[in-house]
């Protein structure tokens, strides 16, 4: 009889079977499966809020919602949610022409952000990390090749600015998420969601 693995289960990293076997049974579970499904809701929802203007770029907030389905939903069942979430995105807000390497980026995002909190000790360190593998790569790095075939020009000139955008809104990024875990996932954990995410005293530690 094959083993499951506990509720109570923690990775310290994401390169291990037994960390992509649950991750798997994801897809099977109609609790993560409504969650995914409210956290796609939850995502169009937060597009309606005006941005935050920080210097010369501004922060939405639909981020919360996408890394919230990576750390109770995992990294299998993440890229369906970002998937969904981007096509039906475009399909009740469309801006500009559909091209599916932004698709692609938001489901990288979101991949990025599950192998960062999917069943992992949620630290100061760990919310930084996500959001520079997701401004740095993804969306700046990525997003500008994306750019470059849609609107043509060269790598670089879409590149440079695009990399002093998301460079700027790291840190509050990360403020926020604190602020969101911090507050709900002591609830996730009573509800069973989750395992115990959080540190001694059920704060978030630095490292």
């Amino acid at each position: 009889m094959p083993q499951t693995q506990s509720v109570d289960q923690l990775y310290r990293t994401p390169l291990t079977p037994s960390y992509w076997r649950q991750a798997r049974a994801a897809l099977s579970s109609p609790k993560m499966l409504a969650f995914a499904a409210l956290m796609v809701a939850l995502t169009r929802a937060l597009s309606i809020p005006p941005s935050i203007p920080i210097g010369h770029t501004s922060l939405s907030f639909g981020f919360l919602a996408r890394s919230l389905c990576a750390l109770v939903c995992g990294p299998v069942l993440g890229l369906a949610f970002g998937f969904v979430e981007d096509i039906l995105g475009f399909i009740l807000k469309p801006t500009g022409e559909f091209f599916f390497g932004y698709t692609l980026s938001t489901m990288l995002g979101v991949l990025a952000y599950a192998l960062c909190f999917y069943r992992a000790r949620i630290t100061v360190w760990r919310l930084v990390l996500a959001n520079l593998l997701v401004n740095l790569l993804v969306n700046a790095a990525l997003g500008s090749v994306w750019t470059m075939m849609v609107r043509g020009g060269g790598y670089w000139g879409w590149f440079v600015p695009s990399l002093g955008k998301n460079l700027l809104t790291i840190v509050p990024k990360a403020i926020l998420l604190y602020i969101l875990y911090q507050a709900l996932l002591p609830i996730l954990r009573q509800m069973r969601i989750i395992p115990n995410q959080l540190g001694p005293k059920g704060l978030i530690s630095f490292f």
